[in-house]
């Protein structure tokens, strides 16, 4: 059984995992919050392997919903004139979405595989299993951050969203019970999460579904992306305080590749139904002096290009980090003018199969180009 212990810990957690978010996956402010208080009150923060779940036992997925755009939030007044309260009515959306679903189908369930990995979104799940008991699943359905519920695992094996519970930090509680396909699920998710987050961008809107069984769980779940991250954020973080390589120590713990080096000099971005859509511009230095990388995200990071020609795609994993002090970024927080890394590492097998291709691939964001391996781009 792995896990976080100390503080230090949980640091390194919060740091990986906001690397393998890719761009998204939610606020790492948010990850400190919500599992700090455990070590910092003398309780672990344990996960297990999927094959320790009993094949009979009942396992939801957990997460939160919305654009990572940043916006300002309203004040009281403009809060109360359209309907809000004052202040969040539920402290830990995530926790009572569980409970919700529980009771709307009867099904206890016994422990809880994250949706995604990123700050928030794997963070946020691991919070609301431990407070209600519940046993936290090391790994999650994508093995990084994806804008698109439809884009998961547990879609691609059959597992629908339905049942499920949507509670934010308003007291605002829905259940679910079916819709009509996976891409509506997510277009329904995406509405309920405006309406969650116009008054305030923090404000979580937490769905539990994915309802399956222990031998679901064993075919759905990309397997250690917890421990991957911890693993990845102590890398970073010691190579950091020794006056190494943040990046390359990153590369090296994830077994991927550093891309390229440089200068955040523009990001351009909007908020639009209900994602953050942009273009992140970066001028090579070193190595990569007098080239450019351009990145294109959807809350995550899917297509770049190199001097104009394309590069490495979505579904593999194409991550940004501060090149000094080994700082990861959410799109939302990178700054222009930060001097960066760029890191790549391949995506899970699962992710890269016809039909996940389908919905990760280049063409799914309408970029009429054709998916190659990272490894077959970068030479290994």
């Amino acid at each position: 059984m792995e896990g976080c212990r100390t503080a230090g810990d949980v640091h390194d957690l919060v740091r990986g995992l906001t690397l393998l978010g890719t761009g998204g996956g939610g606020r790492p402010e948010q990850g400190l919050e919500v599992l700090l208080p455990h070590v910092e009150a003398g309780r672990s923060v344990q996960w297990v392997a999927p094959e320790t779940i009993d094949d009979d036992a009942w396992v939801c997925s957990t997460f939160g919903m919305g654009s990572i755009a940043p916006t300002a939030a309203l004040d009281a007044a403009e809060r109360r004139a359209l309907g809000y309260p004052d202040q969040w009515q539920v402290a830990r959306p995530m926790q009572q979405a569980i409970e919700e679903l529980q009771s709307f189908t009867g099904r206890r369930v016994a422990a809880v595989l994250p949706f995604e990995l990123g700050a928030g979104n794997a963070t946020t799940p691991i919070d609301a299993a431990l407070r209600l008991g519940l046993t936290v699943v090391d790994g999650d359905c994508a093995g990084r951050a994806i804008p698109e519920l439809s884009q998961t695992t547990a879609v691609m094996h059959g597992i629908p969203f339905a049942p499920g519970a949507i509670v934010d930090s308003w007291g605002n509680v829905l259940l679910v019970k079916a819709t009509a396909s996976d891409q509506l699920t997510e277009r329904i998710g995406k509405l309920v999460s405006i309406a969650t987050k116009i008054p305030d961008m923090k404000a979580q809107c937490g769905h539990a579904g994915f309802l399956m069984q222990g031998r679901d769980l064993k075919r759905v779940a990309v397997a250690g992306g917890l421990s991957r991250a911890q693993r990845a954020g102590r890398a970073i973080r010691s190579a950091a305080e020794g006056g190494g390589d943040p990046v390359g120590a990153a590369a090296a713990a994830l077994g991927g590749w550093v891309l390229f080096r440089g200068r955040v000099v523009r990001k351009d971005w909007e908020s639009r139904d209900g994602y953050m859509f942009g273009t992140t511009i970066v001028e090579g230095s070193g190595e990569d002096a007098g080239h450019r990388l351009r990145i294109w995200f959807k809350n995550e990071n899917h297509v770049t290009w190199r001097d104009e020609r394309p590069w490495v795609l979505s579904p593999d994993l194409i991550m940004v980090m501060h090149a000094v002090d080994g700082t990861t970024y959410t799109n939302t927080l990178l700054p222009e003018g930060a001097p960066v890394g760029v890191v790549g590492a391949a995506a899970d097998p699962q992710l890269r199969s016809d039909r996940a291709l389908a919905l990760l691939g280049p063409r799914h964001y309408g970029y009429e180009l054709d998916y190659t391996p990272i490894e077959r781009l970068v030479g290994r």
